[in-house]
């Protein structure tokens, strides 16, 4: 089955920043996010799955980005690069630029997905939980973990 250009082109426009921002999180750096956009909608044209409703494209695309973070993050390449810094700027979002992505960007990455999705995406613990893949009472206490963590970094002035 071939997925519709129109239906392909809303998706791309619907859901691109979305996530760009969810793969940016779990990776942390722009060029690995760019990559894994493409790759995930590649995977959506490639596999052309059906959905019940705009939510389960949603959740599917989200999923999909998450997998490939992961993948990415066990990959021989990254795992024996050395890091350079990169700046938050250069993310190329609003949301990027204020003091709060430099403090969440300092949460362990399983905190940093958690805060994104739920904050930034307005998802539901639960949806968060079907998108991750994760328990509901494990995706609330990383919630919890999260602002616990960004409390001190505030309190700290680590930023």
């Amino acid at each position: 089955m071939r997925i519709d250009k129109d239906d392909f082109e809303q998706a791309v426009m619907k859901y691109s920043d979305v996530m760009y921002r969810c793969a940016y999180a779990c990776c942390g750096n722009r060029s690995d996010a760019e990559d894994i956009v493409q790759d995930t909608f590649m995977q959506y044209l490639k596999r052309a799955p059906q959905f019940a409703d705009e939510n389960h494209r949603k959740a599917w695309l989200l999923r999909v980005v998450i997998n490939l973070s992961k993948n990415l993050k066990l990959s021989f390449w990254v795992r024996n690069k050395r890091e350079l810094t990169e700046s938050i700027a250069d993310a190329g979002d609003a949301f990027a630029d204020c003091e709060i992505w430099s403090a969440v960007q300092q949460l362990p990455p399983n905190c940093r997905i958690i805060i994104e999705l739920y904050y930034h995406e307005g998802l539901t613990i639960e949806e968060i939980a079907a998108v991750t893949r994760v328990k509901r009472s494990t995706v609330a206490y990383r919630l919890n973990k999260a602002k616990k963590l960004l409390g001190d970094i505030y309190k700290e002035g680590t930023l």
